[in-house]
């Protein structure tokens, strides 16, 4: 059996927050229910000194599906590593990285890379699969930008 392909994709936006403060928010897996509609809830497993555990609960199509991930934060270099611990067909594997880069003096710029494998290794699966973690992606980096742009609106609020 010939080796699975790995297929790529990558999501970014620009949001108008320094990015330490970026990173932060993606750092927080406890905030990534403001992120994702679909996620119900978070659920802590355990961390090693380096990997953390995390168990999501989402609703996809009405049911409530499990997936456990392991995270690794490295706030120096500002990415957040991840890797799905448990799929389900057509996926044979799925992890990422969420990346913060400075962009300007108090504006960032955040890419949110996806690299899977499919069971069939078929182009037609791998495509059905970019299609989900874009919208997936989409929402999710939009919802950052919003949350973002919420919080520097608290905070210029706050100094008056």
């Amino acid at each position: 059996m010939p080796e699975l392909r790995i297929w790529t994709v990558r999501h970014t936006t620009r949001i108008a927050m320094s990015p330490k403060n970026v990173f932060e928010l993606v750092a927080n897996v406890d905030r990534w229910r403001a992120l994702l509609d679909s996620l119900v809830s978070v659920e802590h497993l355990g961390f090693d000194g380096v990997c953390e555990r995390v168990r999501f609960s989402k609703r996809v199509n009405g049911v409530t599906q499990g997936m456990n991930m392991m995270l690794e934060l490295n706030p120096k270099r500002m990415q957040v590593r991840f890797r799905h611990v448990d799929v389900l067909a057509p996926l044979a594997s799925m992890g990422g990285l969420w990346l913060v880069l400075p962009k300007g003096r108090s504006s960032s710029m955040v890419a949110l890379d996806h690299y899977y494998r499919v069971t069939d290794n078929s182009p037609v699966t791998a495509a059905r699969v970019e299609e989900q973690i874009a919208e997936e992606s989409t929402s999710m980096l939009s919802a950052l930008r919003h949350t973002a742009d919420f919080l520097g609106m608290a905070d210029l609020v706050g100094s008056y």
